[in-house]
């Protein structure tokens, strides 16, 4: 039984990312609200693992049409109505990942929250690559997020919108980005989703959920 070599996996990886830089796409605009529902994949913080190219962080202005429209259609339908405090808890990070459909590759442009202050802890620049992750990934726990928001339940109510987001790729390090491949992953398995719909890719790859690197496979 022969399996990609490591060389062959970083190619293909590399491949996936040139795709994403020259991909023309409809919905490749950052919070784009009208016409992709502000980035969001799902109506609560998305379950999966995204591995992507951050294209934009999200201004205040940004990031309060996000709160509302997702709030008014019922996106976020456990937060308060008012964005309370939500701009100065909580940072917005759209990111770029291809899709490829009958031949054609498109980047679709995908909204993910991490707090204010982690981002602020060390900057993530526009052309990094990040992993973001569900918070259940880490089994929820409960000591992390009360160290986040000090028990404060406006706090507690915006936490849902989060994910656990760590860069993986400085801007510009092409070697580190040719070991990654983008998209949607089931946090259990490690395999490719549709970054749509979240439903398996037929022939798709499996990434290590731990190191996110693509796992050999037989040819």
């Amino acid at each position: 039984m022969e399996i990609f070599s490591r060389p062959q996996t970083m190619t293909a990886a590399a491949l996936l990312w040139i795709a994403l830089f020259i991909a023309p796409s409809a919905l490749a605009l950052p919070f784009d609200c009208p016409h992709n529902h502000c980035g969001l994949l799902t109506k609560q913080s998305p379950p999966d693992i995204l591995v992507g190219q951050v294209e934009a962080v999200a201004t205040s202005k940004q990031t309060l049409q996000v709160f509302h429209w997702a709030r008014d259609h019922h996106f976020w339908h456990n937060v308060p109505a008012d964005a309370q405090g939500y701009p100065a808890f909580v940072t917005l990070l759209s990111l770029s990942i291809p899709v490829t459909k009958d031949g054609h590759t498109n980047r679709h442009s995908v909204t993910v929250a991490m707090t204010r202050e982690e981002y602020e802890s060390g900057p993530i620049l526009p052309g990094a690559v990040i992993r973001y992750a569900p918070h259940a990934f880490y089994g929820n726990n409960a000591a992390y997020r009360n160290a986040r928001t000090q028990h404060d339940p406006l706090k507690e109510s915006y936490w849902w919108t989060l994910g656990c987001i760590a860069q993986l790729c400085a801007p510009n390090d092409s070697q580190c980005l040719a070991r990654y491949s983008p998209g949607r992953f089931d946090w259990h398995s490690g395999a490719q989703l549709d970054l749509m719909s979240g439903t398996p890719t037929p022939n798709g790859i499996v990434i290590d959920t731990l190191t996110l690197l693509p796992k050999p496979r037989p040819r």
